[in-house]
């Protein structure tokens, strides 16, 4: 019954981690840590170490996959040079004033703003920070996938 109990709390607590990844948060790491103290409250009884390690990879993929995916949008879009860190620096400030949506907003401000700076036309920055939000919403998506995959193979080995 305890077993029980503490799977359901574990599982219930990681889906808060897969709604964050749509406001760009990392959900998965937090899936992860949610994971690893599970282990350690059961005493790694029904959650081995390469169990653990299997998690492990999903979250490093979760995080390259995160750093990733805008950054090669707007690269695929025209960006280049320091712009991919005026996006990164967007997506922070907007993050940071509108929590729900405003990394989106921030990156595409931030790319739009580099590729002016680098003294690109309107037409091609505007492209290039399209571009990397839709990266971005990619990357999203990918990592919405891999969160739920998370919780399935962690109910799968605890169960």
């Amino acid at each position: 019954m305890i077993t029980t109990t503490l799977i359901i709390i574990a599982a219930l607590l990681m889906l808060p981690g897969i709604v964050s990844i749509a406001f760009m948060l990392p959900g998965i790491p937090y899936l992860f840590i949610i994971a690893l103290i599970y282990g350690f409250i059961d005493h790694f009884t029904r959650l081995s170490t390469k169990e653990l390690l299997v998690l492990g990879i999903i979250a490093i993929c979760s995080v390259i996959i995160d750093q990733l995916a805008g950054i090669l949008g707007a690269h695929y879009g025209g960006a280049r040079g320091k712009t991919f860190l005026y996006g990164i620096a967007g997506a922070i400030i907007g993050t940071i004033i509108f929590p729900l949506f405003g990394g989106f907003v921030g990156l595409f401000i931030g790319i739009t703003i580099g590729e002016l700076i680098r003294k690109q036309s309107h037409t091609h920055a505007i492209k290039a920070a399209t571009v990397g939000v839709f990266g971005t919403v990619t990357g999203i998506v990918i990592n919405i996938i891999l969160a739920i995959v998370f919780l399935i193979i962690f109910l799968v080995f605890v169960i």
